[in-house]
């Protein structure tokens, strides 16, 4: 019978066999690679045409239909249940960086929410508690740590990502309760997890496919974001460039090829 270790380990696999599905179709601009945060982008847009299909025709219907069919009042207990569940993380993480604070009102918020909340369906320790979510990842603390953040990174029906956040991403995965739930348990709360996910990235997600380049507009706001999480909102001069400056240009150099 497999482990737990040994389950996640096909998990992983499974994900890395799934490379060999994507294929050529993407246009790949002429220059590409030239950046020194995304030395890998021919293989990454390749990667990035691939999960856009799948998100075409199987994750953007589902979430569509999620929305259509489930109560409003209904979504938002699921989304603070799986929020809940991320709160353990959240304190190891938050201890991890050395922010104190941030680990005691995580660890307040799950004890209140698991319990008065049920089960974290109601957010009573952000309602009335007046104490919002301290989310940290793992690649966050990795970065604290002085990992740097390697290359821009697209993998399978993964979303945007870097070799650290990848890495902490692997790690986060055994932070996360569902993990250590038996097998049926675990799975309905990935899926759930992924459903209401791509269901709160709808609005995000359709901007993004009206871009000139929705690859280069996708690794701009993701790095942007990753770097404003890192640093709480007080973003280093150096990290300041606007996140969409390439796809001004991009929409400049078009409007001068008409």
């Amino acid at each position: 019978m497999s482990t737990r270790s040994e389950r996640a380990r096909l998990r992983l696999a499974a994900l890395a066999g799934c490379t060999a599905l994507v294929t050529g179709c993407a246009q790949i601009p002429e220059g590409a690679g030239s950046d020194p945060s995304d030395p890998w982008e021919r293989i990454n847009r390749h990667t990035f045409e691939f999960n856009q299909q799948m998100d075409t025709y199987v994750a953007r219907p589902v979430a569509k239909a999620y929305e259509k069919v489930v109560p409003q009042g209904v979504r938002e207990g699921v989304t603070n249940a799986l929020g809940n569940l991320g709160e353990p993380a959240n304190v190891v993480n938050n201890a991890l960086q050395g922010k104190g604070e941030g680990a005691l009102v995580s660890l307040f918020r799950f004890m209140i929410n698991s319990t008065i909340g049920l089960g974290g369906i109601f957010d009573v320790a952000g309602t009335y508690g007046n104490q919002p979510v301290r989310k940290e990842d793992f690649g966050q603390t990795l970065a604290v740590w002085g990992v740097p953040s390697g290359p821009y990174l697209v993998l399978p029906f993964m979303p945007p990502s870097t070799v650290r956040d990848a890495t902490g991403l692997g790690v986060q995965y055994f932070m996360e309760p569902p993990t250590w739930m038996d097998e049926t348990a675990s799975w309905a709360i990935w899926g759930a997890y992924v459903v209401d996910l791509r269901y709160q990235m709808l609005p995000a997600t359709d901007l993004v496919k009206d871009a000139v380049d929705p690859y280069l507009m996708t690794r701009q706001a993701y790095l942007a974001t990753r770097q404003k999480a890192i640093y709480d909102g007080d973003v280093p001069f150096e990290f300041t460039k606007d996140e969409f400056e390439d796809e001004d240009e991009a929409t400049e150099e078009k409007k001068d090829v008409k």
